[in-house]
């Protein structure tokens, strides 16, 4: 899979290990459009996973900066990832109190949609 490079937003794919997809994202995600963007690559990345039945992981810890329009687009796409049963574990740093606060924030948000049931949830790894 290509990685994807967005203005200040670089997310790098390691596929060195079987079964997993790793998504660095690394500089800054500060458009107010980010789903123009993020959406049509994570459907090519979503595709690739279920093909490999691979799981997901996003590590955010090199991360400078997201927006809220971001955060917005993250929830789309952590409910798209649900919905495909796709395994998706959410990495960031829990020193840096922006990541703490943002990931915190993203939680709140997803609970609403968590209908239970046989539903892949995302698992959340503050490191």
């Amino acid at each position: 899979m290509v990685n994807l490079q967005s203005d200040d937003l670089l997310i790098e794919v390691d596929e060195r290990e079987p079964g997993l997809l790793v998504l660095n994202w690394l500089g800054r995600s500060a458009s107010r459009t980010p789903g123009a963007v993020l959406h049509p690559w994570f459907e090519q990345l979503f595709g690739l996973a279920r093909e490999r039945s691979a799981a997901l992981e996003m590590r955010f810890e090199r991360l400078e900066h997201f927006n809220s329009s971001t955060i917005a687009v993250l929830i789309q796409l952590i409910n798209s990832a649900q919905d495909r049963r796709i395994k998706l574990t959410v990495r960031y740093d829990a020193n840096l109190r922006w990541q703490t606060l943002s990931f915190d924030a993203l939680k709140r948000a997803l609970r609403p949609f968590d209908s239970g049931g046989d539903q892949v949830q995302v698992q959340f790894v503050a490191q």
